[in-house]
């Protein structure tokens, strides 16, 4: 069973989502911590192996305490459930080690692909940190894979693409015109055109959309980019 810890200062969300991990099985909660103090003591008592945590409490922010668990707790991964949307947050969490991360509301079966996902890393872990402590490159590959999670060819993201970004640039453009430049995208989501331009042309790798030339009546043609 791998032990898990909710750190979630709204106790009906706490308790929805410790519903959640008892439904997908092979799951254990072992506590709920909803202030920094009970945090701090589940996470030294229970040593939990997976920690389900949200970022804004009122009396501390959940990156702080990724960085204590990242100190003190090493041994446990930490999937972040939170309303925060900022790329600087998400990014911040990437970089501080998290697992996961997942934008409240959560529906089920959302969380069961993400718990799924980690039973099989973590899986993987236990299996590869036997006796000899020792991993070739295949398993180092599995791990940075997710043990498969991205398994196929085609789930590969290629250098320069972000999975979150990504993410985020297709909702700005699922709710924007459905014909755009990368300056148009850019402009909107907060990012520089020339970012803006790889993501949509990752895109148009993908056929999640298709480019066109935009002939106007002034200036150079203009390369479109309209969603399927």
């Amino acid at each position: 069973m791998i032990r898990v810890v909710i750190i979630e200062d709204d106790l009906r969300i706490a308790q929805i989502n410790r519903r959640f991990v008892e439904k997908v099985g092979g799951f254990e909660v072992v506590g709920i911590a909803t202030d920094k103090q009970q945090a701090l003591e589940h996470l030294d008592i229970l040593t939990p192996d997976l920690v389900l945590l949200d970022l804004y409490f009122p009396d501390t922010f959940g990156l702080d305490l990724l960085q204590y668990i990242q100190k003190n707790n090493p041994h446990s991964d930490v999937i972040i459930i939170t309303a925060a949307k900022e790329f600087d947050t998400v990014r911040e969490a990437i970089r501080g080690g998290v697992y996961d991360f997942m934008i409240k509301p959560v529906v089920f079966d959302r969380f069961q692909e993400k718990l799924r996902a980690y039973q099989k890393y973590h899986g993987q872990m236990q299996r590869l940190g036997g006796a000899n402590k020792q991993v070739d490159q295949e398993g180092i590959d599995q791990l940075l894979w997710r043990s498969g999670e991205r398994g196929e060819k085609d789930n590969y993201l290629p250098k320069g693409i972000d999975k979150i970004t990504s993410e985020k640039i297709m909702a700005f453009i699922q709710d924007g015109p459905k014909v755009m430049t990368a300056e148009e995208l850019g402009k909107q989501a907060g990012f520089s055109r020339t970012t803006a331009r790889r993501y949509l042309e990752y895109f148009v790798a993908k056929g999640e959309m298709v480019a066109d030339i935009s002939y106007g009546t002034v200036g150079r043609p203009e390369r479109v980019y309209k969603r399927m």
